[in-house]
């Protein structure tokens, strides 16, 4: 059952992944976007593999490559390179990102260096800042900058499946432009 859920899920975020840039790609304003999705394998002597992500279950580690390349002859100028992460179906691991300069979000539209931080009140009143679990994490954004012609950038982070996972979520990588 999780197999035939994670292939719609890989298949659906492709689909929804090329639609936007297919749309950018003919009008040369954004840049085009693959991902790619691979299931990490521990192997006897400590070392991993990546395979494709062809079944899961819960518990798994993914590792989700997002590739972000322009196609045409201006350079792309600030180029922000986005990753959902579906509630209850994955979760983000920490200090898997690549580039390990990375911006996280709880809410889609409020970033901070990982890991986030918040303000939490005491029940003395006074406050004290702590983590935010990666549980709560959402996004993951990196800041490519400058995508020159012909060029492309690749951004990586691991998440581990959940047991709530279905196969109407799933992460679509997401270029965009400040």
């Amino acid at each position: 059952m999780w197999q035939s859920r994670l292939a719609k899920l890989v298949v659906l975020c492709g689909v929804l992944l090329w639609l936007p840039a297919l749309s950018r790609a003919a009008d040369s304003s954004g840049p085009e976007v693959a991902l790619s999705v691979y299931r990490v394998v521990a192997q006897a002597d400590g070392s991993e593999t990546l395979v494709q992500a062809r079944q899961v279950k819960p518990g798994d580690r993914v590792e989700y490559a997002a590739t972000y390349r322009n196609p045409g002859k201006l350079t792309i100028r600030n180029v922000q390179a986005t990753l959902p992460i579906p509630a209850g179906a994955m979760q983000y691991i920490p200090s898997s990102a690549n580039p390990t300069q990375v911006y996280a979000s709880v809410n889609g539209k409020d970033f901070a260096p990982t890991p986030l931080m918040r303000v939490v009140t005491q029940p003395d009143g006074t406050q004290r800042k702590q983590p935010v679990p990666v549980t709560e994490y959402r996004y993951l954004r990196w800041n490519l900058g400058d995508l020159e012609a012909g060029k492309s950038r690749t951004v990586k982070a691991r998440m581990r499946v959940e047991s709530q996972a279905t196969e109407a979520t799933g992460p679509q990588a997401q270029g965009e432009q400040k």
